[in-house]
């Protein structure tokens, strides 16, 4: 049974036990448990900032919320509204001067987010030289104009789809309806991001002297955490957290529409990071989001996905197709995007959604368009996205509740065996140590 479900079963288990101590007949046939609607799901779960839902959206919800607090910690609403929260504290317009939420703006106002501030993890583990710091100038300069999305299209799932016995040729590639690659970054917060460069983790000889040392790799986990951790950046008040962001090209039709939210990008045409031969920069639309984060109750990390409303009906799904294969990587290997003259040369691919989110009763429809509602009233473009569901660790459910769970543009060659944490509980350093759920170590040079 669910978890969600539990308390809405309890109340129709006793209404009926009551109406049938008092019939003299058979008992009526049960009727289904009701399906929890937003309403309930906001008041039975208002315990805590990271699980009470905001009536408006406003500065008040700009900061990231450090935890969840399901009833029980079993409970799916409270971890939902946690995840969308988190969702909307990270896509809150960014104060470039210091990498944080401009809590007097509006969720509206034009502008990179606060996860945009984040540190890309190619800055991070890089082959020479040391890290990028923190809120840097060069990364400043970044968002102030078109940023380069280097490399190929090639989704971040390289290890786990070894793991799954998955052919990186067949799950390469996204392909869109117009003939163009997906765009994949990762971005890590500062709480990652010094504790990586304090434990000197973001290097293979750091890593080795860790394994050697016998130090565990404990990833910062909020408040409660110890500062001398993560150096002169205290490990609070969030925890760790990484950002995993998909990108489609967009056509003009799409960018007129304005249902995206949108970034100018310099993209290249293959895998040797040639200059893309078509228009160039180019306006593109976030498709996909992952918003992994570590918390003080649970160990195993928050794992929420997020995808915009139009991935699956028009995106990158063709209606009028009746003979296009579901779920196909039918790109070409060597993978190019475009030919010398800016054409399309791959066949799009169909996308199509292996765990329905209005059939999935781990995950409230109805709250998603409570969330929505509130984000049309502040005027912002955010209204179409739509939260897929949040996985975690409860009960016996130790590759997370619910499993699978899968975005259809990060996952979409293996959606129904894709568990974030039953993935990431494999990730090591490159001294063969556990990752604490995190494969970005295996990135260290």
């Amino acid at each position: 049974m669910p978890a969600h479900r539990r308390p809405f079963r309890s109340m129709l288990a006793a209404t009926l036990l009551t109406f049938s101590a008092c019939a003299t007949s058979e008992p009526p046939p049960k009727d289904p448990p009701p399906t929890p609607n937003a309403q309930d799901i906001c008041r039975l779960n208002g315990t805590c900032a990271g699980s009470t839902c905001p009536t408006a959206i406003t500065g008040a919800v700009s900061a990231v919320p450090a935890e969840a607090c399901p009833r029980y910690f079993e409970d799916q609403g409270g971890a939902d509204i946690f995840a969308w929260n988190s969702f909307l504290a990270l896509n809150w317009p960014a104060d470039l001067s210091t990498c944080s939420a401009n809590a007097s703006a509006s969720i509206g106002a034009p502008g990179p987010r606060v996860w945009e501030t984040y540190a890309l993890d190619s800055n991070v583990f890089v082959s020479s030289g040391r890290p990028q710091a923190w809120c840097s100038d060069a990364l400043r300069a970044s968002l102030s104009g078109p940023r380069s999305f280097g490399g190929i299209a090639k989704a971040p799932h390289s290890q786990i789809e070894k793991l799954h016995g998955i052919d990186e040729s067949v799950g390469g590639v996204l392909t869109d309806q117009n003939g163009r690659f997906v765009r994949y970054e990762v971005r890590i917060n500062q709480d990652e991001h010094n504790y990586l460069l304090t434990n000197n983790l973001w290097n293979k000889a750091g890593q080795a002297s860790a394994k050697q040392a016998g130090t565990p790799i404990n990833f910062p986990q909020g408040p409660g955490d110890s500062p001398s951790r993560c150096g002169a950046h205290p490990c609070g008040p969030v925890g760790a957290m990484e950002v995993k962001a998909a990108w489609k090209v967009l056509s003009d039709s799409e960018k007129a529409s304005g249902r995206f939210y949108t970034t100018q990008g310099i993209v290249y045409n293959d895998e040797n990071g040639s200059p893309s031969p078509g228009r160039n920069p180019v306006t593109l639309g976030l498709v996909g989001l992952h918003i992994l984060h570590k918390t003080e109750k649970l160990k195993t990390w928050w794992w929420a996905t997020f995808e915009h409303v139009d991935n699956t009906t028009t995106s990158f799904f063709n209606k009028d197709c009746r003979d296009c294969p579901a779920n196909k990587q039918l790109a070409k290997q060597p993978y190019t995007e475009l030919s010398p003259n800016g054409e399309r040369l791959n066949p799009s691919t169909q996308v199509v959604r292996a765990t329905p989110i209005e059939t999935t009763d781990l995950n409230s429809p109805a709250l998603n368009k409570y969330y929505q509602g509130l984000l049309r009233n502040a005027g912002s473009v955010f209204q179409n996205y739509e939260l897929v569901s949040i996985q975690w660790a409860t009960g016996a459910a130790l590759n997370g509740e619910p499993a699978p769970l899968a975005s259809t543009v990060l996952e979409t060659y293996f959606q129904k065996n894709s568990s974030c944490m039953g993935c990431h509980k494999f990730a090591q350093t490159t001294a063969g140590q556990p990752g604490d759920f995190s494969f970005l170590l295996q990135q260290a040079h």
